[in-house]
This record gives C-alpha cells, sequence and structure tokens, in this order.
C-alpha cells in the first residue's frame, strides 16, 4: 500500500494502485459497493424479463439458473 494522505473525498487513507492509477482506498469502497448496486438492479431487471418470458411460455430453466448463479457470485462480494 502507499502512504497515507489526504484524498479529495475527505479521507486520510492508504492508496492502491489499480492498472497504472492510484486510488484512495476508502474511494475504491465507495466504487465498489455502487458497481455492486448497479449489479443488483441490473439482475433485478433480468429476473423481471425471466418472469415476463416465463408468462409467454418460453422455456426459461436455463435463465433462471443462470440467474440463481449470478445473484449467488454477487452474494459472495
Amino acid at each position: 500500500m502507499g502512504k497515507q494522505r489526504l484524498c479529495d473525498c475527505g479521507s486520510v487513507a492508504d492508496w492502491a494502485e489499480i492498472g497504472s492509477t492510484w486510488i484512495c482506498v476508502a474511494c475504491r469502497d465507495q466504487d465498489v459497493k455502487k458497481k455492486i448496486g448497479e449489479f443488483r438492479d441490473a439482475l433485478g431487471k433480468l429476473e423481471q424479463t425471466e418472469r415476463a418470458l416465463h408468462l409467454l411460455k418460453v422455456d426459461t430453466l436455463a435463465i433462471a439458473d443462470l440467474l440463481g448463479r449470478l445473484r449467488a457470485e454477487i452474494n459472495k462480494i
């Protein structure tokens, strides 16, 4: 980890290098939380689509399995 110093977000935190960019650990954590929220929203939309397809009598067994695996992976994070 890098030196502790003040970030624009107001946090005095360690810095981590991601690729060739240095990012405050607090900002990185906020970004991860935001992305997980976006994944959960997208998963909800996919689940709505799966239910609509099911109502149209489309075989959604593979979709339901995929959504279950995605939900499990997101919950691991």
